[in-house]
């Protein structure tokens, strides 16, 4: 019996959007004999009318004959259940993120003897060394918010959208509800985990590799690529050992400074990469609710935490939101030592006091020439390098993060009292950020909170900024050709860190990409 995708529906408060079989009925033009299945496909905010704030949804139904209203559906592959058998193959899996993890699972259920080798530690000593540092205790440069199973993103909102169109999307969600993700996300057309529930899916995966043969070596760093007549034939480690593959899979990361080092000295070829760099604002979850939803719906029990997205094109520098986390906190996600760097995280609940995101200008080669740090591969690095040192200096040391209000910051003048109280758990210094930044991004950010403002009053003219937010994306790609393979024949560069996505989905979706080209010969 065929199915079919339903046009949206509007489905008010309060209702269950699982019991909608009547209105099915109405829009489709079916009786009720002839509906025999449906299922919530998508399902989404409409916050448009402020009096009347309701869900969008879509339906996938099984029908006896064709309805109105609907388009013919084909359920999406998973890949993960159709797998191309690649037994006796040795693949080294260099970072244990989202393009390792997804990578790592493909080729152990291919039959390849897979080895992943990730800098950080496993989930359980990651979540202590994390809590440590924000509590106030020492950097662990090897195992912190940026290192460490799940990668980056595991300390982050857990969020899964994506700007990528790629059905290869569908198996990645099916893999993180298979480890314990909640269902919802395969449904909710803004699908997030959140960091309590992402540790464990991490741990979930790690531990199917392992159930099909694959190992994993924690607290390990690559220092070197074995290269015999321009082919990698495996590694070594910091260690001294070495581990010989056929294939290796190099998903390190963006924060992978050192192996970008390491690629660059071994004959790869590494670009710079635009990115962006900015602060996080911070406002108050309450502020955040009513504005998206309404003084009447802001608190109703059935919408989460509101999102937002913003954007100002400029005609040199674009000013815009990144990596919002509602009802989240700011986090120090620092991973060299003397550097701050501040990132977002928010639990599946997403019930803290304050909802905050990154405020970020777009960064370009032509940029960083203008700002002194040349046109090599790694002035990106070495602009975001400096940025978290002025940060750390200008916070007074001990990963304390300079801040300011939304209102000092536009009017350039020191802060005295903060309008919101900051949530970076290593303490925040007030301090002058308007001079910050080179005058270029300074002005975009300026120019962006006072577009801003019109879009959600108050968003300009209220909130605290907390400085650096400079690990948006890989300031390095590692070129590759169309075989996945960099020039360094057998080293497939995968993920964020290598340039080729943004986010926990974008880099599954690689890290998928990358082992199925493997596994299919290439």
């Amino acid at each position: 019996m065929p199915f079919y995708i339903t046009k949206p529906l509007n489905i008010a408060l309060g209702r269950d959007v699982h019991d909608v079989k009547a209105k099915l009925l109405k829009l489709l033009h079916l009786r009720e004999n002839e509906l025999k299945n449906y299922v919530l496909h998508r399902q989404s905010v409409d916050a448009r009318d402020k009096n009347n704030v309701h869900f969008v949804c879509s339906y996938v139904v099984e029908a006896a004959r064709e309805p109105l209203n609907a388009a013919p559906y084909i359920p999406p592959e998973d890949v993960l259940e159709h797998i191309v058998p690649m037994p006796n193959v040795r693949v080294a899996v260099v970072g244990a993120g989202p393009a390792g993890l997804f990578a790592a699972l493909y080729l152990a259920k291919s039959g390849a003897r897979v080895t992943v080798i990730e800098r950080g530690s496993d989930v359980t000593k990651r979540r202590e060394d994390v809590q440590r540092f924000f509590d106030g205790g020492a950097l662990n440069v090897g195992s912190n918010v940026q290192f460490g199973l799940g990668g980056a993103g595991t300390f982050s909102d857990g969020k899964l959208t994506s700007g990528i169109s790629s059905p290869l999307t569908y198996t990645v969600f099916r893999q993180f509800v298979r480890s314990g993700a909640p269902n919802d996300i395969l449904t909710s057309a803004l699908p997030h985990v959140g960091t309590d529930k992402l540790v464990n899916v991490v741990a979930c995966m790690r531990d199917e590799i392992v159930r099909y043969g694959g190992e994993f070596i924690f607290d390990s760093a690559v220092t070197e690529l074995l290269v015999h007549s321009d082919s990698v034939t495996g590694v070594r480690l910091d260690s001294g050992a070495t581990i010989f593959a056929d294939k290796v899979v190099l998903a390190c990361g963006h924060s992978a400074r050192d192996a970008f080092d390491m690629l660059s000295r071994q004959g790869a070829t590494l670009v710079f990469k635009p990115f962006a760099v900015g602060l996080r604002i911070e406002h108050t979850r309450e502020f955040i609710d009513r504005a998206q939803y309404g003084a009447i719906f802001a608190t109703h029990r059935d919408l989460p935490s509101a999102s937002y997205k913003l954007v100002m094109n400029g005609a040199d520098h674009s000013c815009y939101s990144f990596c919002m986390c509602p009802g989240g906190v700011v986090v120090a996600a620092a991973s060299e030592e003397n550097g701050v760097v501040v990132n977002g995280m928010s639990d599946y609940a997403r019930n803290a006091v304050n909802s905050n995101s990154a405020l970020v200008v777009n960064v370009t080669a032509e940029d960083m020439l203008s700002y002194g740090y040349g046109d090599g591969p790694f002035a990106g690095v070495d602009f975001q390098r400096d940025l978290e040192r002025r940060a750390y200096a200008l916070g007074g040391g001990n990963y304390r993060a300079p801040a300011q209000n939304v209102t000092d910051f536009l009017a350039d003048r020191p802060t005295d009292l903060f309008d919101v109280r900051p949530s970076y758990s290593c303490g925040v210094v007030s301090a002058n950020l308007r001079s910050f930044f080179p005058e270029p991004i300074s002005r975009a950010l300026c120019n962006g909170l006072e577009f801003f403002d019109d879009k959600i009053r108050g968003f300009g003219t209220s909130g605290v900024l907390t400085a650096v937010e400079s690990r948006t994306s890989s300031p390095v790609r590692i070129v590759r050709g169309t075989d996945f393979q960099s020039d360094l024949k057998n080293l497939y560069p995968a993920g964020e860190g290598a340039g080729y996505a943004g986010g926990i989905v974008s880099s599954a979706v690689d890290g998928l990409r990358v082992a199925m080209a493997i596994a299919s010969g290439s």
